[in-house]
């Protein structure tokens, strides 16, 4: 479904009744050059439009291309810790980087450009017949090819597009399904190295994976703590780890990644007389460890009222310690736990949400903040009902009078970092 929003609204648009200036562009990861060239044509149309006639159009004024202007910084892994104990079936890490002059704040996310596994690479060089130092140009950049195909490029789960598209390289029918280019390189050869430098330019730059920062600049100065879960899947029957959080899971101690900073204005702490209630059950609990690490250090007078869930208490109960600790120095008011495996009966957070109803209810009308973190569903859906039966069970309102709240508390002070 490439650019299926994109084509969504074009086609809506034509159906109301507009006409395109020009066709729909999609775009890949790198779409800069791509974009730049159609806002021109867009431009340039216009303008055309807009003369007296065809002859009268004038040139574009040049302009100087456009770059990524994220700035990129260079951490140091300090530590990476499985967080889950014995008998869990997922391995959650917490990991630690130097990263001195780093700025963010509590919300915020990084972005990660993962490496391909080194024994695949070894591999896809075996295949193509040449030392891993070969040197390929990549959109005007020489690199070598070891660091090309681990560094720059995307050559695991290719999209069905880039399969259509070395299937025309290569003169042979390829079942357009997503596939691996080593599986390519195996059943489909080229027929030499010339022949793969016209596959690198249809290989995708390997995009970034963005993770919600999960440590606070006020008490973690100089560093950055992240909460990754090691993504496991099966495809065809073959168990497969996801590509980012397998790089992260398994780097070690002193070694060195890239990595961006995101910022994120709409999930932002309120100030520090405010009460806020943190729902972040999984690894959603990284936001709410930044929110509640900054407000320690700080000194905040509001209130914080912890909602965490995970499966098992004994060997799923993400920074089991530092919870414990906040809520005895009394950092945390409140913490309402669910451990939906623990028990006779399936407990989710959303079930505690109601349960704790009349309460939560009294910290919206005296003002209190709300945050959501973690999976998007069904988890923030089946929250964000739960919310809704909260204030329509316990405001006394009626149903129409409900909803109008509950859209003005989602308006003004209700706020979401989910995935």
């Amino acid at each position: 479904m490439f650019c299926k929003t994109g084509e969504d609204v074009d086609a809506q648009l034509q159906k109301l009744g507009g006409t395109p200036v020009i066709p729909i562009q999609k775009c890949d990861v790198d779409y800069e050059s791509d974009a730049e060239a159609w806002f021109a044509k867009v431009i340039q149309t216009l303008n055309q439009e807009e003369a007296a006639t065809p002859a009268a159009l004038k040139p574009l004024p040049q302009t100087a291309a456009k770059t990524n202007t994220k700035k990129v910084y260079r951490g140091s892994v300090l530590s990476n810790l499985n967080l889950n104990d014995k008998g869990s079936h997922k391995e959650i890490y917490h990991i630690e980087l130097a990263a001195e002059g780093v700025g963010y704040l509590p919300g915020d996310s990084i972005g990660v450009v993962p490496e391909n596994p080194l024994a695949v690479i070894q591999i896809i060089i075996k295949e193509l017949g040449v030392p891993g130092n070969t040197s390929i140009t990549y959109k005007d950049i020489d690199y070598t090819l070891s660091d090309f195909l681990q560094k720059k490029v995307a050559v695991q789960y290719l999209h069905e597009r880039v399969v259509k598209k070395y299937a025309a390289i290569v003169q042979k029918e390829i079942p357009e399904n997503k596939t691996d280019l080593l599986n390519l390189l195996q059943h489909f050869p080229l027929t030499g190295f010339e022949q793969f430098k016209e596959v690198a330019n249809i290989l995708p730059a390997q995009s970034p994976r963005i993770y919600t920062i999960a440590s606070s600049p006020s008490a973690h100065d100089g560093e950055i703590h992240l909460t990754v879960e090691k993504d496991a899947f099966i495809v065809n029957g073959e168990k497969k780890t996801g590509l980012c959080s397998g790089y992260l899971s398994g780097i070690g101690e002193s070694a060195e990644f890239e990595f961006f900073v995101q910022k994120n204005k709409r999930f932002k702490l309120p100030a520090a007389d405010k009460d806020v209630l943190l729902i972040a059950p999984g690894t959603g609990i990284a936001a709410a460890r930044s929110f509640i690490s900054e407000r320690d250090a700080i000194g905040a007078t509001g209130k914080n009222w912890l909602f965490f869930g995970e499966e098992n208490f004994t060997a799923d109960f993400l920074y089991q310690t530092e919870i414990q600790n906040w809520f005895e120095t009394g950092v945390l008011t409140k913490v309402s736990l669910a451990f939906r495996k623990d028990g006779p009966e399936e407990s989710f957070i959303w079930d505690k949400i109601k349960q704790n109803g009349k309460e939560i209810y009294d910290w919206i009308q005296s003002g209190a903040y709300l945050y959501v973190s973690g999976e998007k569903a069904p988890m923030s859906v089946e929250v964000e009902k739960a919310l809704q039966q909260v204030i329509a069970t316990h405001s006394g309102l009626s149903a129409e009078a409900a909803q109008t709240y509950w859209e003005q508390l989602k308006e003004e002070r209700y706020s979401k970092d989910v995935y």
